[in-house]
């Protein structure tokens, strides 16, 4: 969750319409690009995407500073948490699981977490690298 000073009491509901809405797309983005991504087993385009999602979370993170919060609860808590999914992922490892593909579920877990966490730093490094400039 998003820092609790990151927004102003009175401002909760705008906050709550802002994850939605950035929920929603993120969703909805999901959605739309993970079918078309090619992918030599079900569970790449899903990995992709949440990969994606830690890259922006990690240059989010260092522009967290020079964003309005209320960009932060649009773009972290709503966009990037719909766009990536825990909830597709553990499916498609109970999937692969009920289908005895061990080393597949094996080849998965270690991805998602070596993958997304890489990403998320990469993110980082890409956003430390592009501080000095505006972000709006």
């Amino acid at each position: 969750m998003i820092e609790q000073s990151a927004a102003p009491r009175e401002h909760t509901g705008l906050v709550l319409v802002l994850v939605f809405l950035g929920g929603a797309s993120g969703s909805l983005a999901r959605e739309l690009l993970a079918p078309v991504l090619p992918a030599p087993w079900f569970w790449v385009p899903i990995l992709a995407v949440n990969v994606a999602a830690c890259l922006a979370i990690g240059m989010l993170y260092v522009w967290r500073a020079r964003l309005h919060p209320y960009w932060m609860h649009l773009l972290v808590g709503g966009f990037c948490g719909g766009f990536s999914t825990f909830s597709h992922f553990s499916y498609e490892l109970v999937t692969l699981g009920d289908a005895a593909q061990w080393l597949q579920a094996g080849a998965y877990v270690v991805s998602a977490v070596v993958l997304g966490i890489g990403a998320a730093v990469l993110g980082e490094g890409v956003g430390r690298r592009f501080r000095g400039h505006p972000v709006s």
